[in-house]
């Protein structure tokens, strides 16, 4: 099974028992087995990178066995319950099962349309940004992925209500294929 798979997993385990407090994991005895299909060892790494990322809380145990074994206790933070319930990014790749993903619905409240003067600087806002990417002392993989991002979100009709057809022409003249 894929790591990113067992990540998911494992938040959305944490989030669905969230009211419990903190879970424990590893060799203790009431510590929450891997579902069929995971290894022990993927489910506790799968802690550990969660961990590592910032989406979870960890409090590790002292092992006393001297044998390096994984233990503590685990519970998502509001990081993680952002990923699942808002849709944030996550820092690493998580795959959730969209059939049981929760989701909390959001109020709207009635935005009004900007004016002509709002869309200009946020066009001009979101160039810079563009440049800065370009000038950004960072590989042209991590420049690709936010330019990806950007482009999303200028496609989106979000951007287009905000900008009107300037999230169209700012993606044309900057992100043509």
């Amino acid at each position: 099974m894929k790591d990113s798979v067992v990540r998911g997993c494992l938040l959305q385990l944490l989030y669905e028992r969230r009211s419990e407090g903190p879970i424990p994991f590893g060799q203790d005895e009431q510590a929450v087995p891997p579902p069929g299909g995971i290894s022990r060892r993927d489910w506790l790494r799968a802690v550990a990178q969660l961990s590592e990322y910032g989406l979870i809380d960890w409090t590790a145990l002292e092992d006393k066995s001297g044998m390096g074994l994984l233990s503590g206790s685990a519970k998502i933070n509001h990081f993680g319950v952002e990923v699942l319930e808002a849709g944030v990014a996550s820092p690493i790749a998580i795959s959730i099962d969209e059939r049981r993903r929760t989701s909390v619905p959001r109020p709207q409240a009635p935005t009004p349309p900007s004016t002509p003067q709002q869309q200009e600087v946020i066009m001009k806002a979101v160039e810079k940004l563009i440049t800065a990417i370009n000038e950004a002392h960072v590989s042209e993989q991590e420049k690709n992925e936010v330019k990806s991002l950007l482009r999303r979100l200028l496609d989106s009709k979000a951007a287009l209500s905000v900008l009107g057809p300037g999230a169209q022409s700012l993606a044309a003249k900057y992100f043509t294929e």
